[in-house]
């Protein structure tokens, strides 16, 4: 019988925790007596679904009569999202890596957002904790822990430092809570299993959906430029994703679902407009082409020439995303905004387009100079450079760095940099190993997609920090944290 991915079947183990008192000591035997048959948990799942569509209704006409609509569908939603953990654990990583991806940095309800944010985790802890009175834990792989234990050591040694420099405590705590992205994948593992694949990945095709859907509404209502939430990383790292199984997928059904489920998440990484988003993409696609090469050439060397026809039909979606593009932006408006960042990208002229190249350059000259302060240990999370506005002279705290890299040196200092260096080797020899040696394609496929989407997010942070924000990290976190359900799975079973 099949409980691995329900929360609602420990709704009958009240009666007997209330008897015993002592939820850690419950016997895994008895926990697996308590858990109702299927048909039972099918019952349990009906009557949410008929409660939902009888409640539903009701708020949406107390919300029209009281006027408090916006509390109401808020917490409707809440309860939405908690009854559907119940039914299926895996969706609250899911609602996580949504939730985490919307936290806007640029408004002033970035505390009330990260309290939410960490609230969710919080509920899913104690879910896994319930969880496993009836169902074992998983032990990680020791790449994982090996990484993970020298990476949130030197995170240890920033938190440390912060508190004892007496730095800000609300971007001391914001930093903390994207350093700790890998930790996502102990919990990950719990619940995901090599026959979660499919689910885990069209789980995150959803997510880039999403952002698509509300980064285009919204350039449509202002009709400029926009970044933060409406136009993440998320899309382009779910198409280097699709591109990587469409090489790989057995079934032409399948390589045409992921060509086609490609174009909206180009025509939301082309407006983006980000110039660090473009080249961390095609680096990205590179190194999904290069290895899936190498794979198909050990595991299916009959048919990896004809996979790469898959390449003329890669630039007729290319095509098809531009063309679609034009008709929604405007030919002229497109090409004149596409052109104008590119030749900006290495002028420093006083204009528009280029005024961020300067600010950035004053921007990482404040930061080196801060870092060289305490070059080996940093200064600490919650650390703060004064930067100055070259062109109206007024002065700003600033936590963040436009280089993720600049920014470890900055907080954690060379010992920093040396321990992310390290996780990601742990991260991408472990998934080279799985590449190599797995025999289920889509398993093959994820981890190379880990290890191109981690090239891809490695160049972004050339000029961004977005490792230190949740709306890049959790997602990259999700992608690894399948990766190791999937491995740890596989250890499982052998």
């Amino acid at each position: 019988m099949d409980r691995q991915h329900t929360i609602a079947a420990a709704f009958p183990l009240f009666p007997a925790l209330l008897a015993t008192h002592n939820i850690p000591r419950m016997t895994h035997t008895t926990a697996v007596a308590a858990v109702p048959p299927r048909d039972e948990k099918k019952r349990w799942s009906r009557a949410i679904l008929i409660a939902a569509a009888i409640l539903a209704p009701a708020v949406i006409l107390i919300a029209l009569v009281t006027r408090a609509g916006l509390l109401l569908v808020v917490s409707g939603g809440a309860v939405g999202l908690v009854l559907w953990s119940l039914l299926d654990i895996r969706a609250t990583f899911l609602i996580g890596v949504l939730l985490a991806t919307f936290v806007d940095y640029e408004t002033g309800h970035l505390t009330l957002e990260m309290t939410v944010l960490c609230a969710w985790f919080a509920w899913i802890s104690l879910l896994l904790f319930w969880r496993s009175t009836w169902k074992s834990w998983v032990r990680p792989p020791s790449e994982l822990l090996q990484g993970l234990a020298v990476w949130l050591g030197a995170c240890a040694v920033g938190v440390t430092l912060g508190l004892l420099h007496g730095n800000n405590i609300r971007s001391l705590g914001i930093e903390v809570a994207g350093a700790l992205w890998p930790a996502l994948a102990l919990g990950m593992m719990q619940v995901y299993k090599r026959r979660n694949a499919v689910y885990a990945g069209l789980g995150l095709v959803a997510i880039g959906l999403v952002h698509t859907g509300f980064g285009l509404t919204m350039l449509q209502i202002y009709h400029r430029r926009l970044g933060g939430i409406y136009f993440t990383t998320v899309t382009g790292m779910v198409a280097v994703g699709l591109w990587t199984v469409a090489l790989l997928a057995p079934t032409r059904k399948m390589r045409v679902f992921c060509l086609f489920a490609m174009i909206p998440m180009l025509a939301h990484l082309l407006f983006s407009f980000t110039r660090g988003y473009w080249l961390g993409f095609i680096v990205g696609l590179a190194l999904a082409t290069i290895l899936s090469w190498r794979n198909l050439g050990c595991f299916e060397p009959r048919v990896r020439s004809r996979r790469f026809l898959l390449l003329p039909a890669l630039v007729g979606i290319f095509a098809v995303t531009a063309g679609l593009s034009t008709v929604y932006f405007g030919k002229g408006d497109l090409l004149s905004s596409i052109g104008r960042r590119f030749s900006a990208s290495f002028s420093t002229d006083l204009e528009g387009e280029t005024v961020s190249n300067i600010l950035r350059l004053v921007e990482w000259e404040r930061a080196v100079n801060a870092a060289l302060e305490s070059p080996v240990i940093g200064n600490g999370f919650g650390f703060a450079i004064m930067n100055r506005d070259p062109f109206l002279g007024t002065t700003r705290e600033q936590w963040f760095v436009h280089n993720y890299y600049l920014l470890i040196w900055l907080n954690l200092g060379i010992v920093g940099l040396a321990a992310f260096g390290f996780l990601l080797w742990k991260l991408i020899r472990a998934a080279s190993r799985v590449a190599g040696e797995d025999p289920f394609w889509l398993v093959r496929a994820w981890a190379i997609a880990a290890i191109a989407v981690t090239g891809q997010v490695l160049v972004i942070l050339l000029t961004n920090y977005s490792l230190a924000d949740v709306n890049t990290a959790f997602a990259f976190a999700y992608i690894w944290g399948v990766f190791w359900a999937l491995r740890a799975d596989a250890k499982s079973t052998a």
